[in-house]
């Protein structure tokens, strides 16, 4: 699996998930980043790319195309006979579909994966036998330690210590550390965790908000999302700071980030599927006709819009 992964370019989140888990992708397996996508309905690849767009893999999105190569943590299974079609792709890289975990029913989705795509990545390389011993977690700029940020990553220290999720969480620390095959990295955060009392991370978590969100970083979400990347097709200073600092955070060159970069801007939907509606998107990749490029399942069947679905006309 490692191999379909390495010396890919990278399409990256632009938040600490899906930058850090580029950073060590890049580190590790030769991957080169050349664009970005916000969680919403904007990707942004530079201008200067020559290669077929298939030949990207895209990170913390799933993109149904069969061809395109993606690693996510999203429930993309509606039920156990998607399940079991996803299962069947190499290139749909999820622990969701190693773990198996769908939609419906809604007792498999409350069981979801509850971690970042970041910790995911670390637990796969290590599973491979890369060594990540040189990574510093402990490493500390501007009064920030790198372990603190990796576990602000999608929610992951409070999720694992102070949510209504922390025994879901204790299984996934297990399964992760059993798929790394006892992988260091994996063992250093839940110790890392383990020694946190809920007062300890609720302080991190609003100490890094602060941070994330004033200047420099000026990110929009306490996660370090930001949600518009260009100025006039340039990368705009505050992604700059922030990849900087990642970079500095685990002693890695700060990848290009210079020149031009084409915004391609997608139709994003929220909505509840009927029977129909699952069955065309598993048979075909689509939804009342109209080609799906990406999608989730953001909440239990119960709810209302539980379907998060991107759209693109080209």
């Amino acid at each position: 699996m490692i191999e379909i992964l390495r010396n890919k370019p990278l399409i990256i989140n632009a938040d600490l998930d899906g930058i850090i888990s580029g950073l060590l992708l890049s580190k590790y397996i030769n991957c080169a980043i050349v664009g970005f996508s916000n969680s919403n309905k904007e990707i942004w690849l530079r201008q200067d790319f020559n290669k077929e767009l298939k030949s990207i893999c895209f990170l913390d999105l799933f993109v149904v195309n069969p061809e395109i190569v993606s690693i996510d943590q999203h429930i993309i299974a509606g039920n156990q006979t998607h399940f079991k079609e996803l299962s069947k792709n190499p290139n749909k890289i999820n622990p969701n579909l190693f773990n198996p975990r769908f939609h419906q029913p809604s007792k498999s989705y409350r069981l979801k994966y509850p971690f970042g795509t970041v910790h995911f990545i670390i637990a796969l390389l290590e599973k491979n036998g890369i060594d990540l011993s040189e990574i510093k977690l402990q490493k500390e700029l501007q009064g920030i330690k790198f372990m603190d940020l990796l576990l602000r990553a999608d929610d992951c220290m409070k999720t694992s210590i102070y949510s209504s999720y922390t025994s879901n969480a204790e299984e996934w620390w297990a399964w992760l550390y059993s798929y790394s095959i006892k992988g260091k990295t994996i063992a250093a955060c839940k110790g890392y965790l383990d020694n946190l009392s809920k007062k300890d991370a609720e302080q991190i978590k609003r100490k890094l908000s602060r941070f994330m969100k004033n200047a420099p970083y000026n990110c929009d979400s306490s996660d370090g999302g930001i949600d518009q990347l260009t100025t006039n097709g340039f990368i705009k200073e505050n992604v700059f700071q922030l990849v900087e600092l990642l970079c500095n955070l685990i002693e890695e060159p700060v990848f290009k980030l210079g020149g031009l970069y084409k915004k391609f801007t997608g139709i994003a939907e929220r909505t509840t599927l009927s029977d129909t509606q699952l069955t065309e998107l598993i048979l075909k990749g689509t939804i009342d006709k109209k080609r799906v490029f990406s999608y989730a399942f953001v909440r239990t069947a119960e709810r209302e819009e539980y379907f998060s679905v991107t759209f693109y006309q080209n």
